[in-house]
């Protein structure tokens, strides 16, 4: 396997490895702010559970950002010369970046709208 395809694998899988780690991040977050009892703590307006997840979203949603701009380049202009399979590693890993969005989301949601400990 060529380094260019070992490459496009990587990207292909990077945006939902980035929501895996994005949703442990956020349960060990909210876990560690109720089992230390910090959830009555202010940070620039939000809970200390918010504002840890709301960091971490904002940290994950970057880095799926920076795929998928890499991606929509390499599909505008494919390298080399097998265009087809550079096209379809480029779509593909786009639609992955849009579903990890998504579901970095839905896992960052309830944070928001739920008190995040509940005594």
């Amino acid at each position: 396997m060529g380094s260019l395809t070992l490459r496009r694998l990587l990207a292909l899988v990077g945006a939902p490895l980035i929501w895996i780690v994005h949703f442990v991040v956020c349960y060990a977050i909210v876990a560690l702010i109720c089992a230390s009892q910090l959830s009555e703590q202010r940070i620039m307006g939000l809970d200390a559970a918010q504002f840890g997840v709301a960091v971490a979203t904002l940290v994950a949603g970057a880095l799926i950002l920076s795929i998928a701009v890499a991606s929509f380049r390499q599909w505008r202009n494919p390298p080399g010369p097998d265009v087809e399979i550079s096209n379809f590693f480029a779509v593909n890993t786009l639609l992955l970046c849009a579903i990890s969005v998504l579901a970095m989301l839905w896992v960052a949601f309830p944070t928001l709208i739920l008190p995040a400990c509940v005594s």
